[in-house]
């Protein structure tokens, strides 16, 4: 009985030890698709997303959200895209480059943070992935992450309203910061409301390597236009001032 209850010991810390590995990832969903537009020109479109190992509970689903961007992609961005400039009869090419940073990958949650180059314009997002439960591989977004919404959840309006709720509360928590902080150079216009429009907490935000939210204003937000701003938030913290 006591040699049954140490292996079951064992294997309950294996199991547990496993569980807190980090993902491995795999080789990267990347490559070049070139368009030609003119005889001068081309839409050259280069990408790269993580993958990850499918035997895991969350891989599969992981590796399906990208799969399905690059899909996308291939079958409608591209395309469009190509058409447009190809009316503009551009002189040189047009070059997209999107690639991302893994920004969190604990046992919990594995978040990515891509960005997109196109000329001087660079854009980005935040991508965290459950590991864990039900909904392992699902994307989480911020009521969830903070347990304001349960797994699961139907009720449109329920899902609204704590939504619309972490939103102005992030985004308090956010212009505070702004306002205090002088190490933050933001454009000298830059009012509260601007932030209705440009910054969508519940979606605007990667995990760092502790599994707190880091926040972010898209370039374009700081006095250097080219400048992600940040703002880490520990999740504690946020819950304090609900």
């Amino acid at each position: 009985m006591k040699r049954a209850l140490c292996v079951l010991l064992v294997l309950t810390a294996l199991v547990s030890r496993a569980a807190a590995e980090p993902l491995r990832q795999r080789e990267d969903l990347a490559d070049t698709v070139t368009v030609a537009l003119n005889d001068r020109a081309s839409y050259v479109y280069t990408y790269a997303y993580p993958q990850v190992d499918p035997t895991d509970p969350s891989g599969e689903l992981i590796n399906s959200f990208y799969q399905y961007r690059v899909s996308d992609a291939r079958e409608f961005e591209i395309p469009m895209n190509a058409d447009y400039y190809r009316t503009q009869d551009p002189a040189e090419d047009i070059r997209v480059e999107i690639g991302y940073e893994v920004t969190c990958n604990g046992e919990d949650y594995f978040s990515v943070l891509t960005d997109m180059k196109q000329g001087d314009l660079e854009t980005f997002a935040g991508h965290t992935f459950s590991r864990a439960g039900l909904r392992a591989g699902s994307s989480v977004a911020l009521p969830y992450l903070l347990g304001m919404l349960e797994s699961g959840e139907t009720d449109t309006w329920l899902q609204d309203r704590q939504t619309a709720r972490a939103n102005d509360l992030v985004r308090e928590m956010v212009w505070d910061r702004l306002a205090a902080g002088k190490d933050i150079q933001t454009r000298a216009d830059l009012e509260k409301e601007d932030l209705d429009y440009g910054f969508f907490p519940e979606e605007d935000f990667y995990l760092d390597e502790t599994g707190n939210p880091v926040f972010y204003l898209q370039p374009g937000f700081a006095e250097d236009s080219g400048r992600l701003l940040t703002f880490p938030i520990t999740i504690e913290d946020i819950l304090d001032e609900m």
